[in-house]
């Protein structure tokens, strides 16, 4: 019934002439469709099309969205902002990667000359380490002779035992400082390894969990 109405009010809008009415509006109440010459404040978040003088759709107000609804639109667009600053530093951190190494093979062996940097600077603690032993074992041999003598150790002797003592433990802990940076090192360059493999598929700013690592390996299986 409530159509029927409707239907009856737009046509008496159309014969009446441009005075009559220039808009009506078209809205759905509890499934009904009514059509009004204004649209009562109770159904405006409904939405509703407006209609020109023929019956035609000149406009169209979309409802009102609901509570949920909102609370879903903030969420996609937290995410969607997150998405955004994430491709930008990774973006940032590609473009200095692709400024040092244009291939794999560039990082690789950057890994092997810091590699041996390292190990050559550990070869050079040990020779120390080595020297300072020796040097040890001597002023401990000349202390235990003046002991053995009933006499005691001059203050000097003892400052250069503990200096010795201190200086092997700093060399010991400085080669176990370089051995962990080894550790660091290798795991730093895998990932560049594995990043620049990726950006030889994929543009920088791509996030990781968009890469599909079967592409990059397929890409490489041909070299």
């Amino acid at each position: 019934m409530r159509a029927v109405v409707g239907i009856v009010a737009i046509s008496l809008a159309l014969v009446a002439g441009p005075g009559y009415a220039k808009k009506m509006y078209r809205f759905k109440v509890d499934g009904a469709v009514i059509i009004k010459d204004y649209v009562p404040s109770e159904y405006s978040h409904l939405g509703y099309d407006v209609l020109n003088s023929k019956g035609m759709v000149i406009d169209r107000v979309e409802r009102a969205p609901t509570p949920e609804e909102l609370k879903e639109k903030r969420a996609q667009e937290a995410r969607a902002e997150a998405r955004r600053q994430a491709m930008e530093k990774r973006k940032e951190e590609d473009r200095r990667l692709l400024r040092l190494y244009a291939s794999p093979e560039d990082v690789e062996r950057a890994r092997q000359r810091r590699v041996e940097e390292v190990n050559s600077y550990i070869g050079l603690q040990r020779r120390r380490i080595t020297e300072l032993q020796e040097k040890l074992e001597r002023s401990e041999g000349q202390a235990a002779n003046i002991e053995r003598k009933g006499r005691e150790v001059p203050a000097d002797l003892r400052l250069e035992i503990a200096q010795l003592q201190a200086a092997i433990r700093d060399a010991q802990n400085t080669i176990k400082d370089r051995q962990e940076e080894m550790i660091k090192i290798t795991q730093e360059y895998a990932s560049e390894y594995e990043r620049i493999r990726v950006l030889q598929v994929y543009p920088p700013g791509t996030l990781d969990s968009e890469v599909d690592y079967e592409r990059v390996d397929q890409a490489f299986s041909g070299q």
